[in-house]
C-alpha cells in the first residue's frame, strides 16, 4: 500500500517577508503533464511513528487491509492530528478515506478534543481536494516538515 498519487495540479506557494508584512499566497497550478507523487514517509518510518500515536484505525475489505489512519493528540492544543492516511490505490473513491476521517473525528470527539488537523504535501492535489471536500480549511504550512517538500495543514471542528 504505497500511498502515493498521480496529479495534474499542484499548489504553488509564494512567500514574501517585509519589515511589517508577511505575505503567503497559495496558487493552484495545472501541470503540463501528470506527475507521480510519492508518499512523504517510508513504511519503516510510519511503523516507528506508531510507537507514539494515540489511535490506529484500519479499513478492511474482503479480508484484506485496504487503508489506515493514525492520530496523535497534541497536548495543550485541543487538537488531534492525523499523521498518516493511506488508502490502497485500487480502493480509492469508495468512501474508505471518508470513513477513516469519520472514525478519527469520533475518536477526537470521544476524547474531548475540539479540532481535527490533517496534513498533505503541497503537490498532493487529490488529498487536498479530498480534505477540502470534507470541510477542512487551510491553517498553515511548513517548508521544512518533509524532506524537500512543503507540508500544508488543514483543520476543521470536531463534530
Amino acid at each position: 500500500m504505497p500511498g502515493g498519487c498521480t496529479t495534474e495540479h499542484v499548489w504553488q506557494i509564494t512567500h514574501r517577508e517585509q519589515t511589517d508584512q508577511l505575505t503567503v499566497l497559495l496558487n493552484g497550478v495545472r501541470l503540463p503533464r501528470p506527475m507521480q507523487i510519492e508518499y512523504p514517509r517510508v513504511p519503516i518510518d510510519i511503523v516507528k511513528m506508531w510507537q507514539s500515536i494515540d489511535e490506529l484505525l484500519v479499513a478492511e475489505h474482503a479480508g484484506r487491509v485496504c487503508g489506515f489512519l493514525d492520530v496523535k493528540a497534541e497536548p495543550g492544543h485541543d487538537l488531534v492530528a492525523v499523521k498518516n492516511l493511506i488508502v490502497a490505490d485500487e480502493m480509492r473513491r469508495r468512501g474508505i478515506g471518508t470513513a477513516l476521517i469519520g472514525g478519527a473525528n469520533q475518536w477526537a470527539h470521544d476524547h474531548g478534543h475540539r479540532l481535527l488537523m490533517v496534513e498533505a504535501q503541497s503537490q498532493n492535489w487529490p488529498a487536498i481536494s479530498f480534505y477540502r471536500k470534507l470541510g477542512f480549511t487551510f491553517s498553515g504550512y511548513n517548508d521544512r516538515y518533509y524532506t524537500n517538500q512543503i507540508a500544508l495543514f488543514f483543520t476543521r471542528a470536531v463534530v
